[in-house]
């Protein structure tokens, strides 16, 4: 379960009346929360859950043709195929890609402009970190 899904589902346990308590479940680390007279974890039994569903496989990576190289400006910064990559450094540049879309997706729908900073910054390095593993 994302950060995002499990800070939802507090705020809705929030809103019902449920008090976050200051101990923590041992199993997931989020807040325990007393609701209708029960100590418990909201957390826990919805992580259960999705387990309990197939996760969807990633699709193949499609080939991509390899264009030569061009040299890296300020401007233009070296592309990168992580497609044409094999092995994990493929499937960590791959893994970099789908975060760096994530954070983007936060940024625009984040109201705070000192957040969006932070998570530009972090969209920078992760690019930063697709090129050096392009150069490999």
């Amino acid at each position: 379960m994302t950060a995002d899904k499990a800070d939802e589902v507090m705020a809705e346990y929030l809103l019902k009346g449920g008090k976050m308590l200051a101990k923590s479940c041992k199993v997931c680390g989020y807040p325990l929360f007393e609701y209708k007279g029960e100590t418990q974890c909201v957390i826990c039994p919805l992580e259960a859950s999705e387990e309990s569903f197939p996760k969807p496989e990633a699709p193949e990576p499609v080939q991509t043709p390899q264009l030569p190289p061009e040299p890296a400006t300020a401007q233009s910064p070296a592309p990168v195929i992580t497609a044409a990559v094999p092995g994990p450094q493929g499937r960590v540049a791959a893994e970099l890609e789908r975060t760096i879309l994530h954070l983007c997706e936060r940024i625009r729908s984040e109201p705070r402009a000192d957040e969006c900073l932070t998570l530009m910054m972090a969209v920078e390095k992760g690019a930063e970190a697709l090129v050096r593993l392009g150069q490999r």
